[in-house]
Order: structure tokens, then sequence, then C-alpha cells
């Protein structure tokens, strides 16, 4: 097992790798009373074109079946929902879908053998029937109806489906009720049997656990199961223009004041090889520049308050894929053509004070360490390293010390925001 400091931070992660090619990480923290434990496998809703493990073609399965299976994964042979026992056991349980993993959880300081057996047993035992696939599909049906009258979440994935040309981005993680109609259980198998193997997954637990102890469970329960042999799997690359399908749309719900979705579209290598920057640090730089000129504290947010330009704040978020990154601006306008006006205005002016710069700076500094005194923060931090990057980043507060202004004025000023779309979403 291999123990590592998380500089500066008084953390200490754990690391082990198994030799059916599970990862472990485990950050203990005694003071907690709490125990958060995640299993999540590289596969969600972007991955729909893949070769099959055992085959050697490419398919296409249903948009929205990473999501489907989430679902499915809970019903045991025997009818009864996992849910339900890890609640007898005295934690909460739950999963989640993204556009590029799934994962599954528990939370609470019961049971703790149980609980973790119970977790590694229901996600590595897949149980598929006609019967209870076709019990799913009105289930997931209701749950697409839903996320159409939340306009926030319709302005943001049509804002998508119109920034991307080929990207997988461009389709809901849910699907929609035309694909999810034509999931099998011989797609969910072949789904589950590509992307659910070991080598494919990684346990992540913070809390109030002893590490050996941990390993040592995780290894027994590990070693009393067969898996087939790993093959490295095979995704479809997206060749993504630097381009949008569609620059603007209206569309119409049950609202009262307009929304608008804005996103600038970047292609990611570009900057990397313009800047000579790894993307995560790009990333940091826009994260930066986006709450600057739009957070919470910015002149600029505070003079489309006091005009009436917006009813309350600015929403900013940086969305990834291996060639694009994008930011994406949100708000409530009863004005949307000087809203628009006024972002691009603000967007050409590039220039941003030292002093302000720093100042954000030493608040990312400032988070980042009170994340530590936080189970669930530590454990979506490691999530993330592992799944944009593949290792866990040891040294974050180092690395947010070396930002420094003269480079983030150079990713700022090699931005183009031209490559843009917006969606504006209207009363009825």
């Amino acid at each position: 097992m291999l123990k590592r400091e998380i500089k500066d931070l008084d953390l200490f992660l754990y690391e082990e790798t198994l030799d059916n090619g599970l990862r472990i990480f485990i950050v203990p923290k005694t003071d907690k009373e709490s125990i958060y434990a995640t299993f999540t496998t590289k596969f969600g809703g972007y991955n729909t074109e893949f070769i099959p493990n055992g085959e050697k073609d490419f398919i296409k399965v249903p948009d929205g079946i990473a999501h489907f299976l989430e679902h499915k994964m809970f019903e045991e042979e025997n009818g009864i929902d996992v849910m339900t026992i890890f609640s007898k056991n005295g934690v909460s349980s739950n999963a989640s879908t993204s556009f590029f993993k799934t994962t599954y959880l528990f939370d609470g300081s019961s049971c703790f053998k149980e609980n973790l057996n119970l977790l590694l047993n229901f996600v590595q035992t897949p149980y598929y029937t006609d019967e209870n696939v076709a019990k799913e599909k009105p289930i997931i049906e209701q749950e697409i109806d839903m996320s159409v009258d939340n306009p926030y979440r319709i302005g943001y994935q049509k804002l998508l489906h119109n920034i991307f040309v080929n990207d997988p981005s461009r389709i809901p993680v849910i699907g929609t009720k035309e694909s999810i109609n034509k999931i099998t259980k011989e797609d969910l198998y072949k789904c589950y049997n590509t992307f659910y193997h070991p080598s494919n997954m990684f346990l992540v637990i913070t809390g109030n656990i002893n590490p050996e102890e941990v390993i040592e469970l995780v290894k027994e329960n590990q070693n009393k199961k067969e898996f087939k042999k790993y093959e490295k799997i095979v995704l479809k690359e997206y060749q993504e223009p630097n381009k949008v399908f569609m620059e603007e749309e209206e569309i119409k719900m049950n609202i009262t004041v307009p929304k608008i979705s804005l996103g600038y579209k970047f292609d990611i290598n570009e900057l990397k090889d313009k800047l000579q920057m790894d993307e995560v640090t790009i990333r940091r730089y826009l994260s930066i520049y986006a709450n600057l000129k739009f957070g919470g504290v910015s002149d600029f947010l505070d003079k489309l308050r006091k005009e009436m330009i917006i009813t309350s704040s600015i929403d900013y978020s940086l969305y990834a894929t291996d060639n694009t990154l994008v930011l994406v601006l949100e708000s409530d306008t009863k004005n949307k053509d000087e809203f628009l006006k006024r972002i691009n205005e603000e967007i050409k002016i590039k220039q941003i004070d030292e002093k302000l710069f720093n100042l954000k700076k030493k608040g990312m500094i400032a988070s980042t360490i009170y994340m530590t005194e936080n189970i669930y923060s530590i454990n979506q931090k490691i999530m993330g390293d592992i799944i944009d990057k593949d290792v866990v980043e040891v040294n974050v507060l180092d690395n947010f010390k070396a930002l420094n202004y003269n480079d983030f004025f150079r990713v700022i000023d090699t931005l183009d925001f031209t490559v843009s779309s917006r969606v504006i979403v209207n009363p009825k």
C-alpha cells in the first residue's frame, strides 16, 4: 500500500491496486464520525460508441444507457431493493451518472464492514431480464418528463446540444424517451461487461476508517470473485470542429422571467499548444477570470443588478471534454438584448487588476484548506482527479500558489470568444 502526504493539508492518501485491477483510495479523518464510500466506473452518458469486451467491431448503444444501467443495478435477483438494506444498516445510499462516470455510494457510521461488502457485491452482481428492463422504462420516462419542466436544466442541455457538432455531449445523460425504449438486456450486459470490470473502476473512502483494515476487507471480498480477463477499452474518438451547431435558439416554458444560457467554445488542444500549459492550469485561470468578471463581488454584476438588467446573479461553470472547453454563463433577465450586449462588451475587456487576481488566488487556497475538513469534498476531489487525469493531485496547494498574474493574462489574452452559442428561455 502506498502512503502519500497531501502536502500542507494535514491529510494522507493511501492507495492500493488489487490483482484484479481495482484501485482503492483512502483518506482517513479520525476526527469525524461518518464514513463516505464511493464506488465508481469510468462509464457515463458520453460512452455510447465502443468495441465491446471480446468483440472486434464498434457498436453504438442507445443514448442514456449508462443512467439506465445505474437504475437497474439496485434491483437484486430476489426482488429486494438494495437501498432498503443500506437503510436497515443505518446508512444512506445513492448513485449518480454523469457524462464520464457512474458512482454508487453510501454515507454513515453504522455497520461499515457490512455496508462496504454490500456496495461491492451489488455493483458487481448484474441482474437484467426482459421483464425488469421493460419495467424500468416508464420510470425513466417520468424522470425525463420531470427534467423537461426544469428551465435551468433544459437551458443547459440545449446549450450543450447547440455548442457541439459531433461530440456526444450534445445528448442528455438521461437520454430521450425514444432512445431508452430501444434499450435491451443484451445492451446492458454488453456495457456492463465492458465498463464494469475492476480495472476500469475505483473505490474512494474518506472518514473515520483504518486504511489497513479497509484494504484487507476489500481484498477478502474481491478474492472470492472471478472476473474475465480485462481488455483495454476502445472508445470512439470524435473530431469536434471549432464552430457551433447553432448560434441561437429560443424556446418557451412555464416561467415568469426569461433565462439565458450562453456558452463560449474553445479548442483545448490549441490552447495547450499556444500557451505551453496543461489543461488543469488553463481551467483554473479561466475559472478565476469568470469569477472576477461575473462572480458575486464583481463590479460588472453589481452594475447589471442596479440597472435591473438581471434579477439575481450570473452563474458560471466550465464543461470539458478531451478536445473542447466550454465556459457557460447563465442568468435571468427581462432585457435579454441589453444583457447580451453588455456581456459581449465585458469579455472584450481583458485587463483585470493584479490585486483582484491575487485576492481570488488566496480565496482558492483558503477554500482548498477548508475542503480538508469535509469528507465529502475530499472524496469528490479524488474522484474528479481520477476521472480528469487518472492520478490524485497531492500538491494542490503548491499548484495554486504557482498561479501567477503574467500567465493568467497570457491565458485570457489568448482566448477567442467569437465561437459561441446562446439559448433563450422565454415565458409562454
